[in-house]
């Protein structure tokens, strides 16, 4: 899914729990990877 400047993304409940519309990628999983990407950065200081 490739988002153009006009569009909006939007957050919706499923039985996942909270997703990207129109994706199957959760909250959780996008907040793991922040995480992950933070712990690599605080290693690599």
């Amino acid at each position: 899914m490739t988002l153009g400047s006009t569009e909006q993304t939007a957050i919706i409940r499923t039985e996942r729990g909270l997703t990207i519309a129109g994706t199957r990628i959760t909250i959780y999983d996008v907040w793991k990877k922040l995480q992950v990407q933070k712990a690599k950065h605080a290693v690599e200081s």
